[in-house]
């Protein structure tokens, strides 16, 4: 069965033409900061080298989505400030958003309120991540914002069959993944998951996309952000912010629950996650200003 899924996972990326890639400054930017050798100094040189770039990070450095009191006025100040992780995870979210910009396509398919679910997830991860000390903090927010990237993949290569898979799951309100299963022979996690590797995205990355439906089936050393990943969606679904596709919420897997600490009962720890719905609709209010910068628009 397995053998079968790689052959199709091969068949529907083999036939995708122009794919879009990462910026080489992006590349080299991740490779820079996976070192641990690395300087400030040259990170900031390598993101001085990208005009647009350089403008975008320091326009966000400087918004209220991060609230620093003084203002910064250099990359380097801007590096040093945020740090490695979240400059990273803003590059590499900026270049996506760029990527895929919402435009109009032959799908059903709301990528505007898509944008907004994904965005809504990288801020759900990242104050899951403030809450249960998970250090990345800008990992987990970048990687909120790329769990679902197979279903822009799908939606702009393959718009007929998936605007028959959005359509059996507002019919059958089963969950996308399931329709995605049954019209493709693959889940929009497959095909995250090989577009990640094909943009050499670290493997925490790439393990929370593969299975932040199902976090228990990640490494050990990648299941707490798998897991972050999964309670965030569950929680902006809950809380109706944008539209990830299809109505049916994903079903929880509990051992997502202990994996970032939470070692409640699961109605008693769902109760606490969802009664942080709240805060996170006063962070998206912030992250406006994330995604006008990160698109352009501003």
């Amino acid at each position: 069965m397995q053998i079968k899924k790689q052959d199709r996972i091969k068949q529907i990326t083999q036939s995708i033409i122009g794919l879009p890639t990462l910026p080489t400054v992006i590349t080299q930017m991740i490779g820079l900061i996976e070192n641990p050798g690395t300087s400030a100094k040259e990170v900031s040189q390598l993101i001085s080298t990208d005009q647009a770039l350089t403008a975008k990070i320091l326009k966000l450095a400087n918004s209220a989505f991060y609230g620093f009191p003084r203002g910064i006025s250099t990359v380097n100040q801007a590096v040093v400030v945020l740090g490695f992780e979240t400059v990273k995870s803003l590059g590499l979210s900026i270049s996506v958003l760029e990527r895929f910009a919402v435009e109009e396509i032959k799908s059903s398919f709301d990528r505007q309120k898509f944008w907004e679910h994904s965005i809504s997830c990288g801020v759900a991860a990242r104050l899951l991540a403030r809450k249960f000390n998970y250090q990345l903090r800008g990992e987990a927010f970048s990687c909120g914002i790329l769990h679902d990237v197979g279903k822009l993949i799908l939606s702009q290569y393959f718009a007929d069959e998936f605007n028959q898979i959005l359509l059996m799951s507002e019919e059958e309100y089963i969950h996308i993944s399931k329709a995605e299963e049954r019209v493709l022979g693959v889940t929009h996690t497959d095909i995250g998951r090989w577009l990640a590797e094909k943009w050499n995205l670290p493997s925490s990355l790439i393990s929370a996309i593969a299975h932040h439906h199902k976090p228990s089936n990640s490494s050990a050393n990648d299941t707490q952000l798998s897991s972050l990943i999964h309670l965030a969606d569950i929680l902006c679904r809950r809380e109706e912010i944008g539209d990830g596709g299809g109505p049916s919420s994903p079903s929880l897997d509990p051992s997502a629950l202990s994996a970032i600490g939470m070692c409640d009962e699961p109605n008693i720890a769902m109760q606490n996650l969802y009664s942080l719905g709240q805060v996170l609709h006063t962070e998206m209010e912030k992250a406006d200003i994330f995604n006008n910068i990160a698109s352009g628009r501003v």
